[in-house]
């Protein structure tokens, strides 16, 4: 029997030595599996059956520390909740994404010059080559120049799917217009209808293919379809949406939080219906408390904002988070990974955990942006507020706001605004 490497020692060990960092000490452990990495789970340690899943690399020497940041991602997603076929999913899909974000700063590091005589000749005549790292370059310029994006927007979100929009233009098939190159793109996904990566792969995709069009750079055959829903397909999954937290379960984790630091920090959340990252960004400014944060999005850039808490939270009232607000009472979080910094904290939580199940059990997920969701909801429900107003309270636009916080809108919240619409308007006596 031929010797196990050194290599394949070290593998195995360093899986085994960071689930125990997290507190795993037994039940998942990875193997070779005909040149793959497989994950192996036993019932006890997983979803209550024996799982052999496997990860997205190669079993080789030069794949180790790949290996063993797979696993523990995939150990961080199960414990929030995330089933193991999913968090294998999302994983091969952050692979993915890795391996074009790669592929494209090597193509970015090649001399490349646009030539204007080319691409308008691909306007006039649709035989003629079309220079799409070039068309991809003046789309990134015009993306930052006009300030939609960010220089680490583009980095981390478009440049890994405008590399896939060059593999896949180069074939084959040939590509000859906006319908084909979008039916290639969602065939890599086949298997996958509806999944967040092919989503948003169409739509980038299309966003750029809009824009070419718009400049003449690209004819009229490029123009893709208002409708993208072809393309992106209808996923077979249902989907768990997250759940804004309720008043006592937010009471109930300060209760149980021992650090103060991450005390402070959840109350902060909750009082104020912070994202996460934003803890990063408080200020005192002439008694009240802002946020500075801006983050840039499709639909602009956010504002700094003063915070409010509700006039339905007396028990953020007794808080006192204004009157003794000193950024030094908070915990040290790096800058641009405050939510996931805070998230693993609170998965160490046993009371957290519990919760987390509760949650899942009535077909529910809690996460930390619960604590923001449930700022949202109880403006609405408790506090009557319109959905402009609050979402200028929590810093975004109103089809944010509207989009993302409509679908806890059930029937019982609106029989009790239509109930409460009626009082108002019922004359007296």
């Amino acid at each position: 029997m031929p010797a196990v490497p050194e290599w394949d020692v070290l593998l195995r060990g360093g899986v085994l030595r960071a689930l125990s960092q997290r507190g795993c000490r037994s039940g998942w452990t990875v193997s070779n599996f005909r040149g793959r990495a497989r994950l192996h789970i036993t019932a006890r340690a997983g979803d209550g059956h024996r799982k052999q899943l496997l990860l997205p690399y190669p079993w080789e020497s030069d794949q180790l520390e790949a290996i063993r940041d797979g696993v523990v991602a995939v150990y961080d997603a199960f414990h929030q909740g995330v089933p193991l076929e999913q968090a294998i999913a999302e994983l091969s899909e952050a692979k993915a994404e890795a391996d074009a974000r790669r592929q494209a700063a090597a193509m970015a590091s090649e001399p490349s010059v646009l030539q204007p005589s080319v691409m308008a000749t691909a306007t006039t005549n649709r035989s003629a080559p079309i220079d799409w790292p070039g068309l991809i370059r003046r789309y990134q310029q015009h993306k930052l120049r006009s300030g939609e994006i960010k220089e680490t927007t583009w980095e981390r979100l478009y440049r890994p799917r405008m590399a896939l929009v060059l593999k896949t233009v180069k074939g084959p098939p040939v590509i000859r217009d906006a319908t084909q190159l979008l039916e290639a793109q969602a065939d890599q996904w086949s298997q996958r209808p509806g999944c967040r990566t092919r989503r948003m792969q169409i739509q980038y995709t299309a966003a750029l293919l809009r824009w070419a069009v718009s400049q003449k750079l690209l004819t009229g055959p490029w123009a893709p379809p208002p409708e993208l829903s072809t393309f992106i397909g209808r996923s077979r999954e249902n989907r768990t949406v997250t759940t804004p937290i309720a008043v006592p379960d937010i009471l109930a984790v300060v209760e149980t939080i021992p650090d103060p630091r991450w005390r402070f920090a959840f109350q902060l959340l909750c009082a104020f219906g912070l994202r996460p990252e934003e803890l990063q960004h408080l200020q005192l400014r002439q008694g009240r408390l802002w946020c500075m944060y801006e983050k840039v999005a499709s639909r602009g850039k956010t504002k700094p904002r003063p915070l409010r808490l509700l006039p339905c939270d007396q028990w953020a009232t007794e808080w006192q988070l204004l009157e003794t607000f000193d950024p030094a009472r908070l915990p040290p979080m790096r800058a641009g990974f405050g939510s996931d910094s805070f998230s693993r904290y609170l998965l160490r939580r046993e009371h957290w955990q519990r919760l987390r199940q509760q949650y899942e059990a009535q077909g529910e997920k809690l996460v930390l942006y619960s604590c923001r969701h449930g700022y949202a909801h109880r403006a609405h429900v408790f506090c009557d507020l319109p959905p402009k107003v609050v979402a200028a309270a929590m810093g975004h636009s109103v089809q944010t706001h509207l989009a993302a916080y409509s679908r806890w809108c059930g029937d019982d919240v609106v029989d009790d605004a239509f109930a409460k619409a009626e009082q108002r308007l019922t004359p007296e006596g």
